[in-house]
């Protein structure tokens, strides 16, 4: 006779109706876990620790000579936000701290030392995206005018479907992003796989893409939606480039761009904006293995 503690006796547990099958639990109840499933786990995670090694915790003055092919990145407002404003649609105890806002009166020399940034690690025929509230706007435009080496080809325009509450004023739930480049060629594709580019024509002025909010979840003050940045990849970036985010905040640039078949580097001084990272991954991992054969754009609400 096998003594009691010889072995694990399996045991069959009922799948909930609509499911099949039995799953398998040893004696005190633990879910007992196949060779199969426990090597896809294995998997799962070391992806997860490889795509975290692309984060880095770097103040952005200390990047030199990444060589990306595209730099998108989104500097603080320099507004004296915090994201846990009592004016904006968020549970501010999903927040995390950390965030480091730029100054008003240091503004003019932080944009100048973010496009020194941007130039030094860009490719020669590399390109860059810069988000801006409406507040510094003209900030970046002036200090882009006048910065050697990098050139404005234009500025596009994001709505969304949010605007924090105003009394005094118009609600503002417009972006700005500069398009600037460093050599005399850059990337370019006249079309995306997002609704922008398959309904209707494509209008790289405006783009219309509504913020995807994400529930019971660690929360970083500012976060760009995926299916904007799988549009601005999509036209300025190429599969197997190098895509770089100096002011990293979420890491959503390095996950839509890991999604699209595109390597990535972030960097913030944040540490917390690291955790969101990791919560962020596991959350499109989850969602992509369940819907592995359909595209990023496909996926659509169900994927966000």
């Amino acid at each position: 006779m096998v003594g009691r503690h010889a072995l694990d006796v399996e045991i069959g547990v009922r799948i909930p109706a609509g499911q099949q099958g039995y799953r398998k639990v040893t004696r005190d109840g633990s879910l007992m876990i196949s060779s199969t499933e426990k090597n896809r786990r294995d998997s799962h995670q070391k992806k997860i620790e490889d795509l975290l090694d692309k984060y880095v915790i770097r103040d952005m003055n200390d990047w030199y000579n990444v060589g990306a092919d595209l730099i998108i990145t989104d500097p603080p407002f320099g507004i004296e936000f915090s994201g846990k404003n009592g004016n904006y649609h968020r549970n501010v105890n999903n927040v995390v701290d950390g965030y480091v806002e730029w100054g008003e009166s240091e503004y003019d020399q932080k944009i100048s030392q973010l496009l020194d940034v941007i130039h030094r690690n860009l490719k020669e025929e590399g390109q860059a995206l810069i988000f801006s509230g409406w507040n510094n706007s003209y900030t970046i435009h002036n200090k882009i005018l006048q910065h050697y080496g990098m050139t404005l080809q234009g500025k596009l325009y994001w709505v969304y479907n949010f605007a924090p509450a105003c009394k005094k004023r118009i609600a503002h739930n417009v972006y700005e992003i500069y398009w600037v480049t460093k050599g005399k060629s850059w990337t370019f594709h006249n079309r995306c796989n997002t609704t922008h580019c398959q309904q209707g024509e494509p209008n790289l002025s405006v783009l219309l893409f509504k913020r995807d909010y994400k529930m019971n979840m660690p929360k970083y003050p500012t976060r760009l939606p995926l299916l904007l940045l799988q549009c601005l990849l999509e036209h300025f970036s190429s599969e197997g480039d190098l895509v770089f985010d100096p002011l990293g905040g979420s890491g959503m640039v390095g996950i839509a761009a890991h999604l699209l078949n595109r390597d990535f580097l972030v960097g913030d001084l944040n540490r917390n904006g690291k955790v969101v990272f990791k919560h962020l991954l596991h959350h499109y991992f989850a969602q992509r293995e369940h819907l592995t054969s359909r595209s990023v754009s496909q996926l659509g609400i169900g994927f966000l």
